[in-house]
């Protein structure tokens, strides 16, 4: 029913009219990420792309659009994303700079390794690189506990990085979870703490992992799960950076998961001889069966592994990796970004005041400035924030995008005729953006000026395609001139990039039923009232188009 919505009268769709769209190699993304390459996981799809304002590679991260209808995938998805933010910056974790909507689903921005997954080097690593690599992997994981009491839960060669220059960065959160509040440090239990404000969308219990590195505790429920589960994974990784091989291994899962339960591992140098005694001790440590008899921390198995490294090569690993080559206002800036995509607007504008007072000649940190304090109704400071903004500005963008903020600020205000004035004056700096002529001409069609409005919103399609409340809003406008026909084309488009919105479910009902087309009106609306059941204007729709139809 969905797909007849939009080829009504036709015997097959054209390419590219299902619903939902993902990006492909040449796509350039609000004028700003080029995109490079696509590669697609068992959930996920990843973007390798070229950010234009940070002027290096990034990846992109969402969900496939064969998951745009499983409501568990999506939270899941939802729950990496909150979880990554929040983790914040460590050397040997894959950093997440920023939080972004495209194509109606979010997509994290994250750091790019120049580098390949641990799994690619399995086999052929040297045990001075098997044991640098290790340790540094101790301190990303040790990070994840000390700063957000986190559990990995799916610790593995394919989601540890290693770059050129041998550094260790573990990746994709994706199943972590809050350890229990009795293993917390401390200081994590403090309001506000990282830990305290995960912990809500960590809750899962469910059985999830990768079946060859799951701790025994997970599938008998005879222990807790904790810190050494994921010290359990880490010692099939070592086993398997020491020998090549995993430590248990059968076809059927349920042979795995006996072995894991019942079964002791073989010595390391049962298969490999050249393994060094104490290296065999501690993978075998890390592999008990009990959790109690396995090391308690990252910290513990670090200590061991430096020792051994000592033992064998002389010297402690001591390489410190800086944590980023960034100025500190430049970090508090991000810091302050990553708080404001988590809704959390206070703590956001203390970050950017800090970002102000360390480097007050950036005109982006007042931008970002006045965007929190626009959150917060603080309209006349966010003004000043602007104007600070304004003096500082060097480049053509930051003043398009400071208009945009000045602009958005009095019309928050109400102020409609200051608003147009400000997007004006952001035009004659960047006339080719997207987001300045939304906004003109949604200022126009809320005046009434709809001739206006739809050439701006034309406008604004002209420079973003892809833009799905372009598509929307240019449906909205058409509709209020009686164009009801080219409305439901808009409303379509503005569906295949973004199905799961509601209010443009809902509009494409209300023009659908405007053209008679009851029935593909009443399936619209039900869309809508699946994804928000109490959307008013679904259920209005709905009703009348019931009556309609005699029901």
């Amino acid at each position: 029913m969905l797909r007849r919505l939009f080829k009504r009268g036709k015997k097959s769709a054209k390419a590219g009219q299902q619903l939902g769209r993902e990006f492909a190699v040449g796509d350039v993304v609000e004028q700003r990420f080029d995109i490079e390459s696509v590669r697609r996981g068992y959930m996920g799809v990843v973007y390798i792309a070229y950010d234009r304002q940070r002027r290096q590679r990034v990846v992109l991260k969402t969900f496939q659009n064969k998951y745009l209808w499983d409501e568990q995938a999506i939270s899941r998805f939802n729950a990496e994303v909150e979880l990554w933010m929040r983790l914040g910056s460590h050397p040997n974790i894959v950093r997440a700079l920023d939080l972004r909507t495209f194509l109606g689903k979010p997509h994290v921005v994250a750091e790019y390794v120049h580098g390949g997954p641990l799994r690619a080097l399995i086999g052929h690593l040297e045990p001075q690189e098997t044991i640098d690599y290790a340790i540094q992997v101790c301190w990303g994981m040790q990070y994840a506990v000390d700063h957000a009491a986190l559990m990995h839960r799916d610790l593995k060669p394919d989601n540890i990085l290693v770059t050129l220059d041998g550094q260790v960065k573990v990746t994709d959160f994706g199943l972590s979870r809050v350890l229990p509040t009795w293993q917390w440090a401390e200081h994590l239990r403090e309001r506000g703490s990282a830990a305290m404000r995960m912990r809500a969308v960590t809750t899962s219990e469910a059985l999830d992992g990768t079946l060859p590195y799951m701790a025994p505790e997970l599938f008998d429920g005879a222990g807790t799960p904790g810190v050494w589960t994921d010290i359990y994974a880490f010692g099939v990784t070592l086993y398997e950076m020491f020998t090549g091989k995993l430590p248990f291994d059968a076809l059927r899962d349920e042979s795995l998961i006996r072995m894991h339960l019942r079964v002791a591992p073989k010595d390391p140098r049962q298969l490999k001889p050249s393994v060094h005694p104490e290296a065999s001790r501690i993978v075998l440590r890390c592999l008990a069966k009990r959790p109690i008899e396995r090391y308690q921390s990252f910290a513990e198995v670090e200590r061991d592994l430096q020792e051994l490294r000592k033992t064998l090569f002389g010297a402690y690993y001591d390489v410190s990796w800086p944590e980023d080559n960034r100025e500190e206002s430049e970090r508090w800036n991000e810091r302050g970004l990553a708080h404001m995509k988590l809704g959390e607007y206070s703590d956001a504008l203390r970050c950017f005041n800090y970002a102000c007072e360390m480097d007050r000649s950036r005109a982006d940190c007042w931008l970002n400035l006045a965007r929190a304090r626009l959150q917060l109704w603080q309209y006349h400071e966010a003004l000043m924030a602007v104007e600070e903004g304004l003096r500082r500005a060097v480049s053509r963008n930051e003043f398009g995008q400071l208009y945009a903020v000045r602009a958005e600020i009095y019309s928050t205000m109400a102020m409609p005729e200051k608003a147009l004035e400000a997007i004006d004056q952001g035009l004659s700096y960047t006339p080719n953006a997207p987001r300045l002529w939304f906004d003109k001409g949604a200022l126009f069609h809320a005046s009434g000026m709809l001739r206006e409005a739809q050439e701006c919103a034309e406008r604004a399609l002209s420079f973003d395609k892809l833009d799905p409340e372009a598509h929307r809003m240019l449906g909205d406008i058409l509709q209020d001139q009686g164009k009801h026909k080219r409305a439901c084309a808009a409303y379509a488009e503005s569906l295949k990039l973004d199905p799961r919105s509601p209010l443009t479910w809902a509009r494409y009902g209300a023009a659908l039923l405007r053209i008679s087309r009851p029935k593909e009106a009443l399936a619209a609306f039900e869309m809508a009232l699946k994804l928000e059941p109490e959307h008013a204007e679904a259920l209005a729709g709905r009703r009348q188009t019931l009556k309609e139809l005699g029901r």
